[in-house]
């Protein structure tokens, strides 16, 4: 625990904690995509990247989930009365993207198709 000094301070605390882990699994989606369209192995890259002491890039899995990480992100997204948050917004936009690439191929790669 860290003391603050107001309750405002403690919320937007938890809030861009959020915020910045959306933003690292964001950045995974987007280098895994990278690396699937260029035929590059993101699991060798990855763990090349991790070696150095100031890079962890995550596994990426199957888009951000859970209740938190997407509430907030958005929260702090809509939240700024003065400045627009260009970053979180792409990386709204970048695990969108990687949720539509996940949609139409299963776990090994694979098209297939969707029954609706």
């Amino acid at each position: 625990m860290h003391p603050v000094s107001s309750v405002e301070v403690a919320e937007l605390t938890k809030i861009v904690e959020n915020a910045h882990r959306y933003l690292q699994i964001a950045f995974a989606e987007e280098l895994y995509l990278y690396c699937k369209s260029n035929s590059i192995n993101f699991s060798e890259l990855r763990e090349s990247l991790n070696t150095k002491w100031n890079v962890e890039v995550l596994e990426p899995r199957d888009g951000i989930g859970g209740h938190c990480l997407p509430k907030d992100t958005k929260m702090f997204v809509n939240s700024s009365n003065t400045i627009r948050s260009k970053i979180l917004q792409a990386a709204m936009e970048i695990d969108e993207d990687y949720r539509e690439y996940f949609q139409t191929r299963d776990e090994y790669g694979l098209t297939c198709t969707i029954l609706e």
